[in-house]
C-alpha cells in the first residue's frame, strides 16, 4: 500500500527525472504477448521524449530508461499498473492495483495523473465483527491491509461462573436453572457492552484514519446491534453488509466488498451532484467551469466535485498564478504574462494550495455534471 509520506515528498525529487505511468494490467490481452504491450509503447514514446530532451540531459535520459526497462525485464509487474520516478539519485516503484493510462515524461517529476488516482480513490475501511470480536482493515487504492492494532478481541472466557457447576442433589435443580438465567443475562450484558465499544472504536478509527466510507460486515447477530449503536450521522457515511462469516480470508472480504464500495460510491455520487444542482445559486454551492474556478481561488469552495477526465485549456498567469479560461494574454489582476495549461493538469494543484478535497464522479452522476460544466463546488 502507498505511503502518504512518500507522496508529499515527490514534488521535491531533483529534475531531471524520468516519470512512466503503465498500464500493465496482466488481463490485458496487449500484456500477453512477449515482449508486452507496456514495453512496446514504452520504446516507442521514449523515442519522442528523447528527441525533446535537451542536448545536455541526452546522455542522462537514456541512462534513466535503460535502468526503467531493465527493471521491468527482470521484475514483470503482476500489478494492474505501476508509476516510476528515475534519476540521478532517485529510484521509487510504486505499484498500482487501479487501472492508469500509459505516460512518459522528462523533466520535474509529472503527478498529474497519480493527483487524480489519489483523488478518485479516497481511502475507505472494513470492519469485520462477530461474537470473537472486531477486526479493521484500510481499504486503499484497491489494495486491502489489516490494521492489527484497532482490533478489539472479545474473550469469553472469564465469563463462566461457579453457578453453572453440576448441583450436588436433586433439590438443588430449580436452583441451578435459575443461576443459568443470571449467567444468559450476565453473557447479553457483556455483549451490549461490546457492540457499544466495538461502534465507538469503529467511529474513532475512521475519523483518525479519515475513511470514507465504512463497511460494518460480519454475521447478522453480530453487526446489526454494532450498526444500531453507531451515530446517525456517521450512518450516512457507512453501510451495512449482513450475512458475512466472521472467519472469511482478507482476500475474500476484498472481492465481496469491492462492488458493495462501487455500489455506495455511484450512489453517493449522484446524490452528491444533484445536491449541488438544487442549489447553484452561490450561496451554498456553485455549477460550472468558470464560476467554480473564481470561487475556488477566492478561496470560498471547501469542496470540489469534478467529472472524471474533464480536460480543455485554460491559462495560468505566471506572476500571481490566477486561472481561467479567458483568452487574454496578459493577467487582468497584475499583467503578467498567461501561459496555456492543460485544466487535468492544474485543477489538483489549485485544490491542493487551497485545501480543498476533490471529488471526482463517473457514471450517471458525471453525465448530470458534464451537462452543467463538468464542476462545481459546495462553498464555505
Amino acid at each position: 500500500m502507498l505511503d502518504a509520506n512518500l507522496i508529499h515528498s515527490l514534488p521535491k525529487l531533483s529534475a531531471p527525472i524520468l516519470t512512466a505511468y503503465l498500464d500493465t494490467n496482466p488481463a490485458d490481452p496487449r500484456n500477453q504477448r512477449h515482449p508486452a504491450g507496456y514495453v512496446i509503447w514504452l520504446k516507442s514514446r521514449a523515442k519522442i521524449i528523447g528527441s525533446r530532451a535537451p542536448a545536455d540531459e541526452q546522455k542522462q535520459f537514456k541512462e534513466q530508461l535503460a535502468r526503467v526497462e531493465s527493471y521491468l525485464r527482470n521484475r514483470p509487474p503482476r500489478e494492474r499498473g505501476v508509476v516510476i520516478f528515475a534519476g540521478l539519485q532517485t529510484w521509487q516503484w510504486l505499484p498500482l492495483h487501479v487501472p492508469l493510462e500509459d505516460e512518459l515524461h522528462w523533466g520535474r517529476p509529472s503527478l498529474t495523473q497519480l493527483l487524480w488516482l489519489l483523488d478518485e480513490h479516497q481511502p475507505s475501511g472494513v470492519v469485520l465483527v462477530d461474537r470473537s470480536g472486531a477486526r479493521f482493515f484500510r481499504f486503499w487504492l484497491g489494495e486491502m491491509a489489516e490494521q492489527k492494532e484497532a482490533a478489539l478481541v472479545l474473550d469469553t472466557s472469564a465469563w463462566k461462573g461457579k453457578e453453572l457447576v453440576a448441583p450436588a442433589h436433586a433439590g438443588a435443580q430449580k436452583m441451578r436453572g435459575s443461576m443459568r438465567d443470571v449467567f444468559e443475562q450476565r453473557v447479553e450484558a457483556q455483549y451490549e457492552r461490546f457492540h457499544r465499544e466495538a461502534a465507538q472504536q469503529i467511529v474513532q478509527w475512521a475519523q483518525r484514519e479519515k475513511l470514507s466510507p465504512v463497511f460494518v460486515a460480519g454475521p447478522n447477530e453480530s453487526v446489526e446491534p454494532v450498526w444500531a449503536e453507531l451515530p446517525k450521522t456517521f450512518r450516512e457515511r457507512a453501510a451495512l453488509v449482513k450475512g458475512f462469516s466472521g472467519k472469511i480470508a482478507p482476500a475474500e472480504l476484498q472481492q465481496h466488498i469491492a462492488p458493495e464500495q462501487e455500489r455506495w460510491k455511484r450512489a453517493h455520487e449522484l446524490e452528491t451532484v444533484n445536491g449541488l444542482l438544487a442549489h447553484p445559486n452561490g450561496i451554498r454551492a456553485i455549477v460550472g467551469l468558470d464560476e467554480t474556478l473564481a470561487r475556488l481561488q477566492q478561496g470560498a469552495a471547501r469542496g470540489l466535485v469534478v467529472v472524471r477526465g474533464l480536460g480543455g485549456k485554460l491559462r495560468q498567469c505566471s506572476k500571481c498564478g490566477w486561472t481561467d479560461r479567458s483568452a487574454d494574454p496578459a493577467c487582468p489582476g497584475c499583467g503578467g504574462e498567461r501561459r496555456v495549461i492543460p485544466l487535468r493538469a492544474v485543477l489538483p494543484e489549485l485544490a491542493r494550495k487551497h485545501g480543498v478535497p476533490v471529488e471526482v464522479v463517473t457514471g450517471d452522476a458525471a453525465q448530470k455534471l458534464r451537462d452543467a460544466g463538468g464542476l462545481a463546488a459546495w462553498l464555505r
